[in-house]
């Protein structure tokens, strides 16, 4: 710390008086601040503004953890929120003092305070008289002042801001992608290296446990041997048409699907893992009898992910024919409707014959500047309905679709209904 001489008690009462300020209005202690010598100076202390959540957390002991590789951009992490980092400048400095005294820890007198701030009725200009009255009285005699010596730590003209934030998500596919599950017989040519247990996961995602968990579960990543894995297209399709085809060779109603029986049917064709997997994603409990538990397969998650299978051919369908190749695909008693096509397909009517083709919303870029782009290169007008589930990921609490909309398209009326364009039309 700095080795300049240190203050005496007459100093300060000089300094006291220089203020005009009086000693009955102090209390007996003066705190002195010493600036470190600039080589002492600790540059790894940060401040951060916290909200009530985040303080919260810290004090219940919590888990806190920042996230980011050298190319990213910073975030810290709760076990369930993920918060933005953003670095704002103060307008004054903030000087950081270990143990500093506050007047209720220095003797300070209650009333003092009070009269001071209810029991003088003089004017400002008596005060400011009485004041130097009093600056100019005589220490002779008076008790040596208390010194004590406080050492700033360090100097901040910055901090750092938190907001909450959606999780960084997109790179979880990528990392999943390069060993996708092909079945057993193809494990051989897989990158061991390559694969990614939880802990590894979590360590590489911008998110929280719980916003890392949740996505596992959407993008239905399996545990495989403790790591993830994603299936591939035609496996989980060869899968799910297994699981599917018991239904008409047992006379199942759609609502009394046997998983016990399903797992013992087909455990000798697909590892149980995957099946156990595969009946949650595509399941859900219907219905108890005998004390049995029965379930029925999830119709619209169905019928979409067969959709999926007919649109993966390239070009354009009619749709006349691809909706009746489509009904054609799906378990007896399911009902296919143009809206679960919604994300994953597009329907042009205005030409004859109508077409639908592929065009799926995670095939499109991440950026969301290229994203528009290619949205309006694909089509010049679109309705909100038909433009959300492209764009749907990009809003916020503050910032829905429709501000999406107004702040990237431009709008128009066509034939009375309201769609939306690129902004820069040449």
């Amino acid at each position: 710390m700095d080795t300049c001489p240190e203050r005496s008690s007459e100093d300060v009462r000089k300094i006291i008086k220089t203020a005009k300020l009086h000693e009955s209005e102090l209390t007996e202690v003066t705190q002195i601040l010493r600036f470190p010598d600039p080589s002492k100076q600790n540059d790894n202390l940060k401040l951060m503004l916290l909200d009530d959540n985040l303080l919260k957390e810290i004090e219940g002991g919590n888990q806190l953890i920042f996230k980011g590789d050298p190319d990213e951009n910073a975030v810290l992490c709760t076990s369930s929120k993920t918060y933005d980092i953003k670095e704002a400048e103060t307008s004054n400095s903030l000087l950081l003092v270990p143990e500093l005294l506050f007047a209720a820890s220095t003797g300070l007198d209650e009333t003092i305070v009070n009269k001071s701030v209810e029991g003088d009725s003089d004017s400002s200009f008596d005060k400011s008289n009485t004041s130097l009255n009093k600056s100019a009285d005589s220490d002779d005699g008076k008790p040596p002042r208390e010194i004590v010596h406080k050492d700033i730590i360090s100097t901040f003209f910055t901090y750092y801001e938190l907001k909450p934030c959606k999780p960084r998500l997109s790179k979880l596919i990528k990392l999943l992608d390069p060993t996708k599950y092909r079945g057993p017989e193809l494990e051989y040519a897989v990158d061991k290296s390559k694969l990614y247990n939880y802990e590894a996961l979590f360590d590489q995602i911008q998110a929280s446990k719980a916003e890392l968990d949740e996505e596992l579960i959407k993008i239905q990543a399996i545990k495989i041997d403790d790591h993830y894995r994603l299936l591939e297209f035609d496996y989980e399709f060869r899968v799910l048409s297994h699981m599917l085809d018991l239904i008409e060779e047992n006379s199942w109603p759609l609502d009394r699907i046997s998983k016990d029986v399903t797992i013992d049917s087909l455990k000798d064709l697909v590892p149980e893992s995957i099946l156990e997997a595969m009946f949650g994603f595509y399941s859900s409990e219907s219905a108890v009898d005998d004390g049995i538990q029965y379930y029925q397969y999830k119709q619209d998650k169905v019928c979409q992910f067969l959709a999926r299978v007919l649109l993966k051919s390239a070009g354009k369908f009619n749709l006349t024919e691809f909706l009746q190749a489509w009904r054609d695909s799906v378990p007896e008693g399911m009902t296919t409707d143009e809206s679960l096509l919604s994300g994953i397909a597009l329907i042009d009517k205005t030409t004859t014959p109508q077409v639908v083709w592929g065009f799926a919303e995670s095939d499109l870029p991440e950026d969301i500047n290229q994203r528009f782009k290619v949205l309006f290169q694909t089509k010049a007008k679109w309705t909100v309905d038909e433009i959300s589930p492209y764009i749907q990921l990009y809003a916020t609490e503050k910032l829905n679709v429709n501000a999406l909309l107004t702040k990237y398209a431009r709008a128009s009326t066509q034939d009375g209904v309201r769609v939306f364009s690129a902004k820069h039309m040449k």
